[in-house]
């Protein structure tokens, strides 16, 4: 069996300034420690086997005469591990001074493999993902125990001197996920919970940049023709808004179902490729993650869900990552369901990691029109599961946004009278990193 997996989370932060609780618990479903200053909702319904699994490791590091041990804050399970059904999620420490060799981000890596174990098989180079405004070092691994294959993930930054290793892992692949899905709930003290972005399909011009990154940290930046446009404006552009202290939310405009017919999956394909080979003109790292412009929302058509997932999959298969943007609002069916799109793409993936950025201009959950340096987080939408929340569109749309304020008289969104009197009318994101993309190639600083 897998040892604990632990996502492993390096952060210096402050004690959070309202937990009732001195020391590490689980409290209400929720597990509070103030002394590393986070909060995190594990999934309901859990065993709580801490203290079991503490006396394990304090055995085996008798046994091994060693005091480099992890320091389990919190094992849960659910069933024998020899189910199908089995699933676990372990919260550990472990001193960062053992690795004092190596670069945070080697440790990090270096500790994720450790928490994992010596017979786990690590599938895949390490990943960066960000929770509550701190990037994450993921690893992924699996352990043959027949007739059972076991999958974990191990997450990882650094708490002042400690490692902070949260542990997935699962009877199957699917099950590792569902569990992961809850570091979204991860919370740390006094960290930003989102950045303010922007898009718009026409580039704003150079000598706009300084005046629009006072209000932004991310700009939405297009691959081709943006919806309704004969021309890129945007192409050439990615240095200037680089340099200008932007991240990215790269964007692909994809095909609506009259253009599907036959060959979705082949189209999908071909326009993968496209996107792949604009951003890599426009100078876009591997990796990048390029979201796919889904205009149309409701329930799929098995064309629509051809044509995106071959999408996904070249884009993967050519070292990019994968995003959609699409609907975040429930539309009712005429059998009376209600349907989210997001929601349908998501329970239709067939476990593919896709990045989700979800538009929903209805207020509320969306505040309107408002150019906050503390934009709500991307949950605040309604998906928990969402990085990125367009939650104001330009112009404002009657039949959605009629009870949202903030908008221009011309129905427009503007982020400030300079940006009004220069026409600068954008749409209003929020997202979990200040570059959603990872589309930079150097580091943001203080973000």
């Amino acid at each position: 069996m897998f040892r604990l997996l632990v996502a492993v989370v390096i952060v210096l932060v402050n004690i959070l300034p309202n937990l009732a609780h001195p020391q590490p618990a689980l409290v209400n479903g929720i597990f509070v420690d103030p002394d590393l200053s986070f909060r995190y909702t594990p999934p309901p319904g859990m065993f709580d086997e801490t203290d079991s699994s503490r006396e394990s490791v304090r055995t085996r590091a008798a046994a091994l005469h060693s005091t480099a041990v992890f320091d389990v804050l919190l094992a849960l399970g659910v069933g024998d591990d020899t189910s199908p059904e089995w699933f676990s999620v372990g919260i550990e420490t472990f001193p960062r001074a053992r690795l004092s060799t190596f670069t945070d981000s080697a440790a990090k890596a270096r500790i994720n493999v450790l928490a994992a174990g010596a017979r786990a098989l690590q599938i895949g180079r390490p990943k960066e993902l960000t929770f509550s405004g701190r990037g994450f070092i993921v690893s992924d691994f699996e352990q043959d125990e027949p007739p059972l294959k076991k999958h974990a993930q191990v997450y990882s930054t650094i708490v002042g001197d400690k490692f902070l290793v949260f542990a997935f892992a699962a009877n199957s692949a699917g099950g590792v996920k569902v569990a992961a899905d809850t570091m979204r709930t991860l919370e740390f003290a006094n960290e930003r919970a989102a950045f303010l972005g922007f898009d718009r399909n026409e580039y704003p011009g150079d000598e706009n940049l300084q005046e629009l990154h006072k209000a932004f940290a991310f700009a939405g930046y297009w691959l081709n023709n943006p919806p309704g446009s004969k021309t890129n404006t945007w192409v050439g552009k990615r240095g200037k808004i680089e340099a200008a202290g932007f991240g990215f939310l790269v964007l692909f405009n994809g095909r609506v179902y009259r253009e599907l017919g036959t060959r979705a999956a082949e189209l999908g394909k071909s326009d993968a490729e496209a996107a792949i080979a604009a951003a890599r003109r426009e100078g876009f790292p591997a990796k990048t993650i390029i979201f796919l412009d889904q205009e149309e929302g409701g329930r799929l058509l098995p064309e629509q869900k051809a044509y995106l997932f071959a999408w996904v999959d070249e884009i993967n298969h050519q070292g990019f990552r994968d995003g959609v943007y699409c609907s975040g609002i429930a539309f009712r069916e005429t059998s009376g369901a209600s349907v989210i799109t997001a929601e349908d793409i998501k329970q239709n993936a067939g476990g593919r990691d896709i990045t989700y950025w979800v538009t929903n201009d209805a207020c509320p959950p969306s505040p309107g029109c408002k150019a906050s340096a503390r934009p709500p987080a991307p949950n605040v939408s309604g998906l928990a599961f969402a990085e990125v929340w367009q939650f104001a569109q330009s112009p404002r749309r009657k039949d959605v946004a009629s009870a949202c304020g903030g908008y221009n008289k011309d129905g427009d969104c503007y982020s400030s009278e300079a940006a009004a009197s220069q026409n600068l009318h954008v749409d209003l994101n929020s997202a979990r990193s200040a570059d959603p993309s990872h589309g930079r190639k150097s580091a943001i600083g203080g973000q």
